[in-house]
């Protein structure tokens, strides 16, 4: 019949074969199921998957055509007024949650970790993973419904007779969902073929009605080689019946003939046809509402309960409060070292427990299953398990001791390769002219190799703890906002975001405080500073009223308090202010929060005393410190304390008690900016804040320094750990002279970076904004410079260690870059040995190779289902916004060296000679509010550089 529809030909073509049967078998009940669970484990002999193993995902394709044929076909014999069956409408009401399950396939079940998972070695199922025949019996003899209670009891009874490994367990969910998709392929074909068979049955009797017989022969053989004679002969037989019912014409006698011969028992075949679609119906149904079942199920409570790796695991105290991040790596260690030992991975847990627990300190190190599985104990671990692995721990050795004269030695060559390209052939270059091109050389190498480093290294996840009935006693937790008493608004503003930062961590062990100053004075004194201290109280004792207080058995101490400290005059400032500024207040604060508050012989305390609304809670272990704009999301004060919490990160100081060496004294999470309000959307914040607002599905990015050495940066918002901070910090640092305190505090202290755990703060929305902010650092990092020398000359006074130094110097360079780039384009134009045009196309490397680096990333897709016309769009616009931010930073190269310039020379003349305002600091929602975005105060102000 060539005029027939496509997908009708092809879905009776004999070459496809026989219809296979549903996944459908006798209905188990839980005794029953547990008896076919130890059965079954006794018959599955598995063996390693091998390379040629690749029949899972072929099957999987060609699932997913069929469907999407079959649907084709019934939406279209629907369309024509067929009536559809129960079964056809589940499948085109629920083809999109069908499409989906490709995508979660793949991504739940790559091919990597597919071959990894072992596979039959027997009929029926050879060559298939075991997982996949375990999945094939619970869907058979379900009827494909989901019933995670019988689920787990049926996988215990599996594997007291034949044990699966982790990978396998964590299979299950995609592979369950595979056979299910097998199985609606199945059934949608079956379903298909059958209303293809009828429609042929139908087009036969609109041929015999308009007097023409057609081959029925053929045709018949046609459907039967599909398995689908039936149901055109019951068709064929009901069109048949009906006409030959009419007073006006007679069905031939050659047809009704052929027709008792091929179905002598119409009513008898009709029955199984109806019972067959109502199996049919209730499996769709089934399938369908499992597929959305398994997505919401609780996998790894199913897998703790189910897997006997995971229930040895569990017993050790650590491991069961661990995060199920940290417990994955654990995992993950144990079945690589399976592989590798050829042990099972029951044996290697055994043998690591035994080691965590003949550990000589509970929860030090050795109770650590990382200090065995990646740290110092995993050459115990490995000749415990018949495993020589001395080229591993050489490997390690090395890389510790050679990645920083790497990456250094990486920066040097490649800028003086670099600079090298740039040079004319045979024309000797000046010294002061190779000088200046090495600055802009090195930001773009430095620039090009972070690139590199942050797309080809994975980011390392700090070990912690779920804490999932909340933060305990002994990891009590205060959240300060060091701030300004400077006037009502600013105080009204200072008390509301620490309300918004208990509404999103309410949590029990948390206090929540304001840690301010006055303003600068010119006396110890100020007419205004009572009202501005009873404004905050007022403030503080409304919180505590609104929110209610905390319970006595948590803190014994007021949920917010004010910590308010007097002027003290500063012979550098010439000015009565807060002793150090915000340096000052965080080291007396971790002072009294070491060492208690001081007794009645003491000295006085650094707070003013405000009675209830000053008292801190004992024994409170850790500080996190946030700016006034900074937002701390919900849930993100766990997380942090959880880090923290974790045997494995706790700090533990060098000999002298002078230094961290191990473990982490400051957390700093990743700072992201938020939405920008309509005001502040300027195109210079669309230029320079990066991706703004939370993305609650990010994982870790890399960041550099920790990544490759172990160390982050502190940048003042974070975790502190009130004991290590008061070691290292108290009394160490020099008066009066350290501005710029948060990379220094972070050398010393070992400070970490959470990539995974985010905060949210406000990016400059203007030029002015920034550019005061970039004099302020650049002050501060000269300032310490000073510090730098001494721990080169003197470690003992400061011992930071090679890294540390580096990043300080580091900023140094990155403060000359432009004044030095700016010095490099003059000398160009001025005919020096170096041509405008490749001095000019350096630097703006030197400002926008890092951006545009990432923005040409961003043109790769990670997946294949990508929306390709908003995608590369935006991808586009990332690209542009890179090169717009390089090409403003050229621009303005001028504004900004005579900025790094006056910094720099401020710094050093009051450093190294006056001593004078080495304190100076202006604060950044100060600098925000005092931003004129108007043309005449732009020009006012900057008349000089047009």
């Amino acid at each position: 019949m060539p005029d027939a529809p496509a997908d009708l030909r092809r879905l009776l073509e004999p070459e496809a074969g026989p219809l296979l049967a549903p996944v459908r078998s006798e209905i188990f009940g839980a005794q029953r199921f547990a008896q076919h669970g130890r059965s079954l484990g006794l018959t599955h002999v598995a063996q390693p998957a091998g390379w040629a193993g690749a029949g899972f995902f072929p099957r999987l394709r060609g699932n997913i055509r069929m469907l999407r044929q079959a649907q084709r076909t019934i939406a279209a014999l629907t369309a024509d007024g067929y009536e559809p069956s129960p079964a056809s409408l589940w499948l085109l009401d629920n083809f999109h949650l069908i499409e989906a399950q490709l995508l979660a396939i793949h991504e739940g079940l790559p091919r990597s970790f597919f071959r990894a998972l072992p596979v039959l070695r027997d009929e029926p199922l050879a060559g298939l993973p075991r997982i996949y025949g375990v999945a094939w019996a619970f869907v058979a003899h379900t009827d494909s419904a989901f019933d995670e209670e019988l689920l787990v009891h049926y996988l215990c009874a599996y594997q007291e007779s034949r044990e699966l490994v982790l990978s396998e367990m964590w299979a299950l969910p995609t592979t369950l969902r595979v056979v299910l998709v097998e199985n609606l392929r199945r059934l949608a074909e079956r379903l298909a073929t059958h209303k293809a068979a009828r429609e042929l049955a139908n087009r036969c009797s609109d041929r015999i009605e308009a007097g023409a017989t057609p081959p029925l022969e053929p045709l018949l053989a046609l459907a039967r080689a599909r398995g689908a004679g039936d149901a055109f002969l019951i068709q064929l037989v009901h069109r048949l019946q009906d006409r030959a019912s009419g007073a006006s014409e007679r069905v031939p006698e050659a047809v009704r003939t052929w027709l008792q011969d091929a179905m002598p028992q119409p009513a008898a075949a009709l029955a199984r046809q109806n019972a067959e679609q109502t199996a049919d119906n209730l499996s769709v149904s089934n399938a369908v509402n499992s597929l959305r079942a398994i997505g919401d199920a609780d996998w790894p409570q199913i897998v703790a309960h189910t897997s006997p790796l995971m229930r040895l695991m569990l017993g050790a105290p650590l491991f069961a409060a661990e995060h199920h991040a940290t417990r994955d790596d654990t995992l993950h260690g144990i079945e690589r070292l399976a592989r590798r030992s050829g042990r099972s991975e029951m044996q290697v847990a055994r043998t690591l427990l035994g080691l965590m627990d003949d550990a000589a300190v509970p929860n030090g190190d050795g109770a650590v299953a990382g200090h065995w599985l990646q740290g110092p104990g995993r050459a115990t671990l490995t000749r415990a398990l018949g495993l020589r692995e001395a080229w591993r721990t050489a490997a390690r050795a090395a890389r510790r001791h050679l990645v920083l004269p790497l990456y250094l030695g990486t920066v040097v060559l490649g800028s003086w390769a670099l600079v090298a390209a740039l040079l004319q052939p045979g024309q000797p270059l000046p010294g002061l002219a190779l000088a200046l091109l090495v600055w802009p050389a090195s930001e773009a190498v430095i620039a090009l190799l972070h690139r590199l480093i942050s797309e080809s290294t994975q980011p390392r996840h700090l070990p912690r703890l779920a804490l999932a009935q909340g933060i305990p006693s002994e990891h009590r937790v205060l959240v300060v906002i060091p701030g300004m008493l400077s006037d009502a608004a600013a105080i009204a503003a200072l008390v509301h975001r620490l309300e918004l930062h208990w509404l999103a961590n309410p949590e029990p062990q948390a206090q929540f405080g304001l840690l301010t100053d006055w303003s600068d004075a010119q006396a110890l004194r100020a007419e205004s500073d009572e009202a501005l201290l009873a404004h905050a109280s007022r403030g503080i004792a409304d919180l505590n009223a609104r929110c209610g207080p905390a319970p006595a058995e948590a803190l014994a101490a007021p949920r917010f308090v004010l910590l308010h400290r007097r002027r003290s005059y500063s012979a550098s400032e010439r000015r009565w202010i807060g002793w150090e500024r915000k340096r000052g207040k965080l080291e007396q604060l971790t002072a009294e929060l070491a060492e208690g508050p001081p007794g009645v012989d003491g000295p006085p305390r650094a707070f003013v005393d405000l009675g209830a609304l000053s008292t801190l809670a004992l024994d409170t272990r850790y500080i996190v410190t946030l700016d006034s704009d900074t937002q701390l999301p919900p849930g993100r004060l766990r997380e942090l304390v959880g880090v923290a919490a974790h045997p494995a990160n706790q700090p533990r100081l060098s000999a002298d008690g002078r230094r961290v060496v191990a473990g982490w004294g400051i957390l700093q999470p990743r700072i992201t900016a938020p939405l920008p309000l309509p005001r502040e959307d300027t195109l210079f914040h669309r230029m320079f804040a990066g991706q703004t607002g939370v993305d609650p599905y990010s994982a870790a990015s890399s960041e550099v320094y920790q990544d490759l050495f172990q160390e982050g940066s502190f940048t003042g918002k974070g975790l502190l750990h009130v004991q290590a901070m008061h070691a290292v910090l108290g009394g160490n640092l020099p008066e009066g002279q350290v501005l710029s305190h948060d990379l220094l505090e972070g050398s010393l202290a070992r400070c970490a970076a959470v990539t995974d755990i985010a905060l949210v703060e406000d990016a400059p929305f203007h030029a002015e904004v920034a550019a005061s902010r970039v004099h302020r650092w650049t002050r501060g990092d000269w300032q310490l410079l000073p510090i730098l020398v001494q721990s080169l000359l003197q470690p003992w006074r400061y011992p930071l260690g090679a890294i540390n130094r580096w990043k300080m110097a580091d900023n140094l360079r990155r403060s000359l870059l432009a004044p030095a780039s700016l010095a490099l384009l003059l000398l160009a134009l001025a005919g020096g040995a170096v041509a405008p045009l490749p001095a000019l196309a350096l630097v703006l490397a030197a400002f926008a190779a890092g951006p545009l680096l990432g923005a040409l990333a961003g043109f790769v897709a990670s997946r294949e289902s990508v929306a390709r016309r908003h995608f590369y769009p935006l991808a586009g616009l990332e690209l542009a916004r890179a090169l717009g931010g390089g090409l403003w930073q050229l621009a303005m190269l001028l504004q900004h060296a005579l900025v790094a310039l006056d910094a720099i020379a401020r710094a050093l003349w009051r450093t190294l000679i006056s001593q004078r305002l080495l304190l100076q600091w202006t604060t950044a929602a100060a600098a925000q509010a005092a931003a004129r975005g108007d043309l005449l105060s732009a020009l006012r102000r900057h008349w000089s550089v047009p």
